[in-house]
């Protein structure tokens, strides 16, 4: 009696928000069903088919996904396999098209291609990691006179790669855009599109072409190159034929380079050593960074504009450097040499070794300096035209 009491002298307000409350709990619990039920169906149609003995509607097997999809696959599994391509008579050409993964390839005296794959995956336990990296394809595809190497990964979990190739030493080998690393040794020829990151090359009969973008680039031992970087780390040894080089931004630490020589740069160091076996031409156009150049024995030109120019003779050459915003140096050789240097708006400084044997002279208003002469008896012409900067020859030790 008391509670019907009670309640008849509640405003109708007051009665209404009682009962809001009282079924508010209600309507939660509904929505946070209805939210699980509409889950379930969305992840019922996106996910993957099943196997027909796994077919059909199971409450149970839906939360044991949900569960491994909260779990993530914290574990992980590694597979090595190793198999062995047998090649037409008529393939001269391998192509890889691995963007993402590590490739070693190497030259040998065989006739077929070894192959190594190596596979890491993750997974929600070992058994799962295993069975993923046990997905991972290999294709070594024969097409005329080229063959192609391409892998194909599942597209549950996250596997990483690593290819080794094992192939005929005649062959060419060519490579897809890459970021990973690769590293080839002792074939014929060899051809980057575009590669970025760490790349070694070693033993190359013929042809090195590569466009590079970032990372250390070696080339050791080819028959030629040809190359063009971006903020690259180049390393070059022993190159036979000629070396044509685009380079903007990074360095060049190169040696022995034995054929003609093209470098045109912008904003990079570069700096070739041991030239004296170099048959030549040298052809150099620098903007920016700087200019290094130690044994040089054969015809060379140098052009630079802001560039720090550098160059020590081993034998009198035909030589002509032209540089505007900075200095020119040089070390003359011991032989014979005919000099003619002229700075504008900079200076000229002679050791006083060589001096007897050079004239030097001066505008009126010091603007323009010369110095010229046969040093040594005289032979090929040294000619240096600095704009804007000095001009100085050192005495040999």
């Amino acid at each position: 009696m008391q509670a019907c009491f009670e309640a008849a002298l509640q405003t109708p307000d007051e009665l209404y928000y009682e009962i809001s409350a009282k079924s508010m709990g209600k309507r939660e619990l509904l929505l946070i069903v209805g939210f699980v039920v509409v889950g379930a169906a969305i992840y019922q149609l996106t996910a993957p088919a099943r196997p027909a003995s796994e077919a059909g509607f199971s409450v149970g097997r839906i939360v044991d996904e949900i569960k491994r999809e909260m779990r993530g696959r914290p574990a992980s599994a590694e597979l090595t396999a190793n198999a062995t391509h047998p090649l037409p008579s008529d393939v001269s050409e391998l192509r890889v098209t691995l963007r993402n993964s590590p490739v070693t390839i190497t030259g040998e005296d065989r006739a077929d291609i070894a192959t190594e794959l190596w596979v890491t995956s993750n997974g929600v336990d070992e058994e799962e990691a295993r069975a993923l990296a046990g997905k991972a394809h290999l294709t070594v595809e024969p097409a005329g006179p080229t063959v192609t190497v391409s892998v194909s990964l599942p597209p549950e979990g996250t596997q990483r790669v690593r290819l080794g190739l094992r192939v005929p030493n005649g062959m060419m080998v060519s490579f897809g855009p890459t970021n990973a690393r690769i590293e080839v040794t002792g074939v014929h020829g060899v051809e980057l599109e575009s590669a970025r990151g760490e790349t070694l090359i070693r033993h190359i009969k013929g042809r090195v072409g590569v466009t590079h973008r970032g990372g250390d680039f070696t080339v050791e031992d080819a028959g030629a190159i040809r190359l063009d970087t971006r903020g690259s780390d180049v390393r070059l040894a022993r190159i036979d034929g000629e070396s044509i080089l685009q380079m903007e931004g990074g360095d060049l630490r190169a040696a022995d380079l034995r054929g003609p020589v093209e470098v045109d740069s912008s904003s990079a160091d570069i700096t070739i050593e041991d030239l004296q076996k170099a048959r030549g031409p040298l052809r150099i156009t620098a903007v920016g960074g700087s200019v290094s150049l130690r044994g040089l024995a054969a015809e060379a030109r140098v052009d630079g504009r802001d560039a720090d120019i550098d160059v020590m003779f081993d034998r009198a050459a035909p030589v002509a450097i032209f540089n505007t915003g900075d200095r020119i140096q040089i070390t003359p050789p011991r032989d014979g040499f005919t000099l003619d240097a002229i700075a504008n708006d900079g200076r000229i400084t002679i050791p006083d070794v060589l001096a007897p044997q050079i004239s030097s002279s001066a505008t009126a208003d010091d603007k323009e300096h010369r110095a010229s002469g046969s040093v040594n008896g005289g032979g090929p012409s040294i000619t240096l035209r600095a704009t804007g900067g000095d001009i100085r020859v050192n005495a040999r030790e």
